[in-house]
């Protein structure tokens, strides 16, 4: 077989297994690593995320999530042995100069960032240097649909669950729990860039088709806004049945402050976000009071029930013992996108028997499935991870002293995505 059927052709790896507290994956396979041409000097990785201002309430969860996957390694004997020692730095708005930065003082590796704006800015770069990057978030849709497509993009991959599977997952939502012949309209406020306007697409596309639903407001306040107040009085005044909202960190938490000053949610019969709650370990116990349904992206902690999975409960208590925290769907995003890249460099080492170059590690990536706390997870030849949404109703535990999400529903990947090749849009105007 030549290198590229080989690299397509290698199986799962042993690194998963001490990530993920799942049963052993691979047998009798140590010699192949042992023997293998590696080098000796640390895997030099970077991480950029936000650590200040209202976005850092998703980034500094990305961060944790990204340092407890790399302590898991290193404290299980690297990367076919290799230690890694990871960089963060602050997104900010100068994602690509970070990512640059990166490339220029030698990392093997990069993740992030978390912003869409950003990582549509990333990824002409990414692939005319050659680096490795693995998003944690910048989970606009049309990147790889459209943008850049497998055929122009080589080095430039996502872990986290694209748009269109969030908010189709908050559609389905609503309809679950109103019903279809219950919602006549609708409305959204999200943030006003171009993951704020992807997921009101797509969540438009998706409940016009599942309700004929009209809609009757449609808002778009900007990122790290301090006012929420005209939006929500344009809610109040055409009271519609679902509303939509994508806003996250702080936006998310500013809107559910002013929505219960002014009586939004006396006006509304039900709220769907699909990320509010990556704001969990800032939301206090009136906030949650209301009809409102949360999405947590491909990850909720408890979710299969911790009690009855130990890497769950494992990790839970990891997290609040080293954090302080609930660790929320962006931590996952952090995690996995560390552990993504490690179980396929870990291996491609095996059938090479030396440690890969970029483009052969890229071929492994693409195709990959690894397992994490989080499940099982599958990066596409679109180089887009796939893995379960979760949805359920915002509510409080007082026990935590946080927020939390009861009555789960659990959407699997085909349900709330297109098929590879095809475009979102047209394939939910195809229903």
């Amino acid at each position: 077989m030549d290198r590229r059927t080989i690299l397509k052709a290698v199986g799962g790896s042993a690194i998963a297994v001490a990530l993920a507290g799942c049963t052993e994956l691979l047998e009798d396979e140590d010699d192949a690593i042992e023997d293998a041409e590696v080098p000796d000097e640390p895997i030099e990785a970077g991480l950029q995320t936000f650590l200040e201002g209202a976005p850092a309430v998703l980034g500094v969860q990305a961060q944790y999530g990204a340092e407890t996957a790399v302590r898991r390694i290193n404290d299980n004997d690297g990367i076919a042995g290799r230690q890694i020692d990871l960089d963060v730095i602050e997104e900010g708005e100068e994602a690509l100069e970070n990512y640059q930065q990166f490339v220029n003082d030698g990392k093997e590796v990069t993740f992030g960032p978390i912003s869409s704006g950003n990582h549509e800015a990333m990824v002409p770069e990414i692939n005319a240097q050659g680096v490795i990057n693995v998003a944690t978030d910048g989970t606009v849709t049309t990147l790889y649909e459209e943008d850049h497509p497998p055929d122009e993009n080589t080095y430039s991959f996502r872990f986290q669950n694209h748009d269109v599977m969030e908010a189709l997952a908050a559609a389905v939502e609503a309809v679950e729990v109103l019903g279809a012949d219950e919602i006549d309209t609708y409305a959204g406020i999200n943030p006003g860039y171009a993951f704020g306007f992807d997921e009101h697409d797509v969540f438009s596309a998706g409940i016009e088709q599942l309700t004929g639903a009209e809609e009757v407001y449609d808002g778009f306040p900007d990122l790290g806004t301090d006012d929420m107040s005209t939006h929500i009085e344009a809610v109040n005044s055409e009271e519609p049945d679902v509303l939509f909202s994508s806003c996250w960190g702080g936006d998310a938490t500013l809107l559910l402050e002013q929505g219960h000053g002014a009586g939004m949610f006396d006006n509304i019969e039900l709220m769907v976000g699909p990320v509010l709650y990556g704001s969990a370990n800032d939301l206090s116990e009136g906030l949650v009071d209301g009809p409102i349904r949360s999405g947590s992206r491909n990850f909720y902690w408890d979710e299969p029930d911790t009690d009855r999975w130990s890497p769950a409960a494992a990790l839970f208590e990891e997290v609040q013992d080293e954090y302080g925290v609930v660790p929320t769907a962006h931590f996952m995003s952090g995690y996995g996108a560390v552990t993504a890249w490690a179980t396929a460099a870990e291996k491609a080492v095996r059938p090479l028997g030396r440690w890969p170059e970029q483009d052969e590690l890229a071929e492994v990536l693409t195709g990959h499935g690894f397992h994490t706390p989080a499940g099982y997870h599958t990066m596409a030849n679109d180089h887009q991870c796939y893995s379960n949404a979760h949805f359920g109703e915002l509510g409080w535990s007082d026990d935590l002293d946080a927020a939390v999400i009861e009555n789960v529903n659990v959407y699997a990947p085909e349900e709330v995505s297109p098929p590879q090749g095809e475009v979102s849009l047209e394939w939910i105007g195809g229903w």
